[in-house]
């Protein structure tokens, strides 16, 4: 069995004060603990300078050429992992974005893309939570509106790599520091006409998919995230405040 651990880069509850301690509950469950870095989803979080006067091709050629989240966030987890007397349970890997990303992915994207221009209930939810990203910068000087959009795409990429990774890789468990976006536990709990098999289109195999999330202070209280536990606050990552 494999768990996956999302790594959040502009989201402070990913201090190693709090991650080392969470970290023995989901090895010594699983034999393989993967570990995905989110790096190439930060530029959309980038592209906000855009209204500072920078190109968006300048932003994009110094984000690849200078960008090392992935070799960095691989050395965190190493000196982590090196500490947990319980880690010889399981061993782990860390990807990236790109480790992804291919045509497959790009399948999925497109499919969640008609997904939110067609169905309104999904469109709905992304939207709420793209609103609620933008709502979070309150000290920012870019707009709430463009906040708001480059957070909607975002979100869209963010559902179309959790089906990838879940689906096609056969992960089944999430582990995540804070709870994750509601629209991609909506889809995932059958809250829309359509599902993540759908949108993969993989047959359903009768996978259950779950979300755990550190529920207070206790490394061990990993709690089962549900739809009807979340609210506008259930977002996987907000926006830097500027």
């Amino acid at each position: 069995m494999r768990a996956l651990f999302p790594i959040s880069l502009s989201n402070q509850a990913f201090s190693t004060n709090r991650v080392l301690p969470a970290l023995p509950h989901v090895f010594t469950r699983y034999n393989e603990v993967v570990f995905l870095v989110a790096d190439h989803l930060q530029l959309y979080n980038k592209a906000l300078r855009v209204a500072d006067g920078l190109s968006l091709s300048r932003i994009i050629r110094e984000f690849t050429t200078n960008q090392h989240y992935r070799e960095q966030r691989s050395k965190w987890v190493q000196r982590m992992t090196s500490q947990m007397q319980s880690s010889g349970h399981s061993h782990w890997t860390l990807i990236g974005i790109d480790d992804i990303t291919d045509p497959k992915c790009f399948n999925i994207f497109r499919n969640v893309m008609l997904a939110y221009y067609s169905i309104p209930c999904f469109r709905n939810d992304v939207d709420r939570s793209a609103r609620w990203h933008a709502q979070q910068a309150r000290n920012s000087h870019y707009s709430a509106d463009r906040r708001e959009q480059l957070s909607r795409g975002y979100i869209l990429e963010e559902i179309a790599l959790s089906i990838r990774i879940h689906v096609i890789n056969e992960i089944d468990d999430e582990y995540y520091m804070g709870q994750q976006s509601p629209p991609i536990v909506n889809l995932y709990h059958g809250r829309y006409e359509f599902s993540a098999f759908d949108l993969a289109e993989m047959p359903n195999d009768g996978r259950l998919i779950r979300f755990y999330y550190l529920n207070g202070s206790d490394p061990q209280s990993w709690t089962e995230q549900l739809p009807d536990q979340l609210d506008d606050g259930g977002i996987s990552e907000t926006l830097p405040s500027g």
